[in-house]
């Protein structure tokens, strides 16, 4: 598997549910933008729940994909939208774009790369760039039920600081974990 790391770490979720919705779900003033900011921020720690408990992308963003050579190589989701570039690098050159022509890739992550790839002598590095994840208005209903099961115990429970037990969040969101390969 290529090691993943995100385009822009810095740029937070776009949540996957409006501030306006998110606060009439845990029930708190829809027009407070505190309330609203709250619920937001709540949101996107829902969010990040759900990716760090499936070990994948399950919101659409950006990603590069590093590896060592062209052997068959599995980018670190089980939804891949695209792979917009194939780069690669010999000893200490610059980036280098791979054709095309010289891969495949399939939704479920895999790349496959051409015999015209494997001639390419002294690579050192690969980067794959591709997008990963569920766009918001493709995000299965499932996920976005767990974002507001999460928001909703979350705000409920946010002074109890009893142990914590599996959630229903975490029964529905076990299809979605990404299997250690």
């Amino acid at each position: 598997m290529l090691t993943a790391r995100l385009k822009k770490p810095a740029v937070p979720f776009e949540p996957c549910i409006d501030g306006a919705t998110a606060c009439d779900w845990i029930r708190i003033d829809r027009d407070s933008v505190a309330d609203k900011g709250q619920a937001v921020s709540l949101v996107q720690a829902a969010m990040d729940w759900a990716e760090s408990f499936c070990k994948q992308p399950l919101f659409a963003r950006d990603y590069y994909g590093y590896g060592d050579d062209f052997c068959p190589a599995q980018l670190h989701s089980l939804n891949v939208q695209t792979v917009s570039a194939i780069h690669y690098q010999q000893d200490t050159a610059d980036w280098v774009e791979l054709p095309p022509t010289a891969y495949r890739w399939h939704e479920t992550g895999e790349i496959q790369f051409l015999p015209v790839a494997c001639q390419i002598r002294g690579v050192t590095r690969i980067r794959v760039s591709y997008r990963a994840g569920y766009e918001s208005t493709e995000l299965p209903a499932d996920i976005l039920q767990v974002v507001r099961l999460l928001i909703g115990r979350w705000y409920d429970n946010r002074a109890d600081d009893r142990k914590q037990w599996r959630s229903h969040a975490e029964w529905i969101m076990d299809k979605y974990v990404l299997p250690i390969l």
